[in-house]
């Protein structure tokens, strides 16, 4: 192999991986999908679409028209709005665009992807502890790195705690100068507000989404970014190749939005079966779960970990298994699913 490239293939090799879910067990509550949509349901959706288009074809006018109906959904301009091949290909069009060697601070545990990224883009991260009593930002401590730094990163409702940051304390760092504030709401749906339509008060935001949690259409991969006008346009037109996402995908996730009460009675039911696993956990002594804003449970194991994991296993249901977290102990993350499932996840708890 060619010296500096084999050099360089070592370099990136030490950038820790992220791990994708696991497959296998009837029932996988690893990966935060929207479960509850009925699979019928999306398949003749698929099959109605995907007759309207010519896939010998490039999107164009479809890209357009989703990036409409995504206007109306979210209450914002269209020149606003950026889609791409799900966010995560959002996240590193914006880490090339600030590029090697800049500041950023977030804090942690979070999307353990979003770091790997910034490891690779060169950038220089801060992290900052949760309070893990509560999973709040150290709000003196955060600020303070922040104010020091080009780039802050809010995972919110965060991957893996499930809390919502406080909306004062992301407004707080908004008004920092010369700090661009990447805001992933990925789990929005799930939450109680959202900042989105904020983008015409704080040119230094950038909002993340997805069609993979709420929506249903992980199997997609479809992401948006909602941010200043301008910036926006420069992404699309300066670093986003011309045609970042299938025409399929597009038309599929247009019609999901003419779709919406299907949605939101899913999320209805995942708010409650959400609090029902919640309340199940909270009379077992060797766990303890935490309130979430998103579609899954963050638990933190006291002892009996392997066990646990067993027991899930026996009972056909794989978990995020998260290990031992700083200031946490061991933990996992839980998908609330089908009230079947979650029976069967209270089950297998209850049996340690």
């Amino acid at each position: 192999m060619i010296d500096w490239l084999h050099e360089r293939i070592k370099t990136i090799s030490k950038i820790e991986k992220y791990e994708k879910p696991e497959e296998g067990t009837p029932f996988k509550l690893d990966a935060n999908e929207n479960l509850l949509l009925d699979t019928a349901f999306l398949s003749q959706l698929v099959i109605k679409e995907a007759k309207k288009i010519d896939l010998r074809k490039y999107p164009f006018e479809e890209y357009d028209h989703l990036i409409k109906e995504l206007s109306g959904y979210l209450n914002v301009n269209s020149k606003n709005i950026v889609i791409g091949n799900g966010s995560d290909q959002i996240i590193d069009l914006l880490l090339s665009i600030i590029g090697r060697g800049k500041q950023l601070t977030l804090f942690t545990p979070t999307f353990s992807y979003f770091i790997n990224r910034c490891q690779l883009h060169g950038l220089k991260v801060n992290k900052i502890p949760l309070c893990s009593k509560d999973n709040t930002i150290r709000r003196k401590l955060f600020l303070n790195s922040a104010k020091k730094s080009n780039v802050v990163y809010l995972c919110s409702p965060n991957n893996p705690t499930g809390n919502q940051i406080d909306k004062s304390v992301v407004q707080e760092i908004l008004q920092l100068k010369d700090v661009l504030v990447i805001l992933d709401e990925a789990y929005v749906e799930f939450a109680k507000y959202s900042m989105s339509s904020s983008i015409e008060k704080y040119d230094n935001l950038a909002v993340l989404r997805t069609f993979s949690k709420a929506l249903g259409l992980a199997g997609c991969r479809l992401g948006y970014a909602v941010t200043d006008k301008n910036f926006a346009n420069f992404i699309r037109s300066n670093v986003q190749s011309p045609y970042p996402v299938s025409s399929l995908s597009l038309v599929i996730a247009r019609s999901l939005l003419f779709n919406l009460n299907t949605i939101r009675k899913s999320i209805a039911i995942i708010k409650k079966e959400r609090q029902r696993l919640i309340e199940s956990i909270l009379n077992i002594q060797y766990l303890t779960a935490y309130p979430s804003d998103s579609n899954f449970v963050f638990i933190r194991v006291k002892h009996k970990y392997e066990q646990l994991i067993n027991a899930l296993l026996t009972h056909g249901i794989t978990v995020k298994k998260l290990g031992n977290l700083p200031g946490y102990g061991n933990c996992i993350r839980i998908t609330v699913g089908t009230p079947k499932m979650n029976d069967a996840t209270i089950t297998a708890i209850k049996s340690v």
